[in-house]
Order: structure tokens, then C-alpha cells, then sequence
């Protein structure tokens, strides 16, 4: 176990590294100007980064106790960054301090909700139980992000976005509240994202490939908000309520079919599962944007 842990806790430490180095600094580069190709690759390499300190996160040999308990204790650390410039007045004082206590208490909240995945992955017995937790999740997900964020949002408009992980810009102009992100990803995204990575290293399915094409997914997913989002902005609203659950599980379960060993019977059900899935978020989705 212990060899094991030190295998696995280098590569963790260097992703965390380096993902904090990007977080913070990222959005002090001002002089880079502030147009399309800033946007597309400050969201890639975010995601890239990002989904590297989740996997990495996600494959440690942890019991759910002692995942429970690292999240606790993130999450103490996060609150604590979180308010700070509330107390220490020095912090409030310019953007980049304010950016530097925002990409710090983001690393946290990062770290945090993939122990929380973590350790709710044990329930997850075996490969074949994944599939239709993932689909009952893409659904769940889509529920909550259309129906009960924006009542959140209309109750404290600034809720969700003190707990999200903000995407930095690189390149971004500062404002008197911060340097302005390019969006942001609400906790329970990178939750099931390290619920399902926990599970692709446990069942020893293909990480490394789960990997890359989770970062394209979830880049373009993002870019795509963005981009219909300053075209046409009477759609901004819709697109920002996008679930970011519908592609993990769109990528987790084709990247990994060989791994799952369904009868023919069951696959014709979860087939008909992920229609009907498929049809309710099609349907809910228009219907609550008329």
C-alpha cells in the first residue's frame, strides 16, 4: 500500500503544481491582448489541467473514510482562502491579490470535490454498475442545472459563484473585483468527474485515453457556451445552463465499452435507458427555455 501511494502521489503532486501555477498566473499575463484564440486556449489547457489534477486526485488509494476526511479538511482551507480578503483589508487592495486568493481557494475546491468522488466511487461494486449510474447521473445533473440552479441564482446571485471553480483567461483585462474568468464550473462537476475516474483506475479500464477525450469533450462543451453565448446572446442564459455530466458520460461509456460486459438483453436496456434519457433532457430542455 505504501509503495503504492508513493507511485501514485508523485504524479499527483505535479499535477496539483502545476495546475496552481496556471490558476494563478494565468490571468496576471494581461499583455496577451484578449480575443478568440485567448479564449479557445485558455480553455483547453484549463480543462487539460484541470482533469489532470482530478484524475490524479481520483487514483489514490484511499478509503472513503480517509477520502471524506482530506475533504473536510479542503474544504475548511478553501473557506478559509475564500474569505480572507474579508479580514485582511492588504488583500482587497489590488486584482491580483484578489486573483491569487481565487486561484488558491479554486485549487481547494478542486482537490476537495475529488475526494468527495472518490470516495462515493466505492459504491460502485463493479463495470457494469457503472453504465446506468452514469446515465442516472447525466439525468440528475441536467435537472438540477436547469431547474434548480436558476432559482439559486434569482435567491443570491453570488452563491454559485463562490463556491465554482472559476476558468481563467489568459490575457483577460482586470477589473476592480478581479480579473475576469471565462466561466465557471460549479463543484459537482469535478465530483462526478473523479467519481468516474476512481472507477475507470479501479476496474483498471483505459485511463489515459478516458483522459484525453474527456479534455476535448469538456473543452469544446465550454468553448461551444462561450462561443454561442457572444453571438448570440439572447441564448446566453440557455447555454451557461448546459449540464457538463451529458459528455462525461457520453465519453466514459464509449471509451470504455469493451470493458463492460452487458448480456444482450441488458444492452438492449440500456439502450432504451439512453433514449429515454436522452429524450426527457431533449425535451426539458425546450420546454424550459420557451
Amino acid at each position: 500500500m505504501e509503495e503504492r501511494l508513493s507511485d501514485r502521489l508523485r504524479p499527483f503532486g505535479l499535477a496539483v503544481g502545476v495546475y496552481l501555477l496556471y490558476r494563478v498566473g494565468a490571468p496576471l499575463v494581461t499583455f496577451l491582448g484578449d480575443g478568440f484564440v485567448q479564449v479557445a486556449l485558455s480553455t483547453l489547457v484549463f480543462m487539460a489541467l484541470a482533469t489532470w489534477v482530478v484524475m490524479r486526485a481520483a487514483g489514490l488509494p484511499l478509503r472513503p473514510a480517509a477520502a471524506l476526511g482530506w475533504m473536510l479538511f479542503l474544504l475548511i482551507g478553501f473557506v478559509a482562502v475564500r474569505v480572507s480578503p474579508a479580514f485582511l483589508p492588504v488583500l482587497r487592495q489590488s486584482p491580483v491579490a484578489l486573483e491569487i486568493v481565487l486561484g488558491v481557494s479554486d485549487t481547494l475546491m478542486v482537490l476537495a470535490a475529488s475526494m468527495l468522488g472518490l470516495a462515493v466511487s466505492h459504491i460502485i461494486r463493479e463495470p457494469n454498475i457503472l453504465a446506468p449510474a452514469a446515465l442516472f447521473a447525466a439525468l440528475v445533473d441536467f435537472a438540477v442545472v436547469s431547474l434548480w440552479i436558476p432559482h439559486v441564482m434569482q435567491a443570491a446571485p453570488q452563491a454559485l459563484s463562490t463556491v465554482a471553480v472559476h476558468v481563467p483567461q489568459v490575457g483577460a483585462k482586470p477589473t476592480p473585483t478581479g480579473l475576469r474568468p471565462i466561466g465557471i464550473i460549479g463543484p459537482a462537476d469535478f465530483v462526478f468527474l473523479a467519481f468516474y475516474f476512481a472507477c475507470v483506475w479501479r476496474f483498471g479500464m483505459a485511463a489515459r485515453a478516458t483522459y484525453i477525450w474527456m479534455v476535448i469533450a469538456l473543452a469544446g462543451y465550454m468553448f461551444f457556451q462561450n462561443l454561442v453565448g457572444s453571438l448570440t446572446p439572447r441564448f446566453m442564459d440557455a447555454v451557461d445552463m448546459l449540464p457538463g455530466l451529458v459528455p462525461m458520460a457520453v465519453v466514459l461509456l464509449i471509451v470504455n465499452r469493451k470493458y463492460f460486459r452487458f448480456s444482450r438483453e441488458e444492452k438492449r436496456a440500456i439502450a432504451v435507458t439512453a433514449l429515454i434519457v436522452v429524450g426527457i433532457i431533449a425535451f426539458a430542455f425546450i420546454a424550459t427555455k420557451r
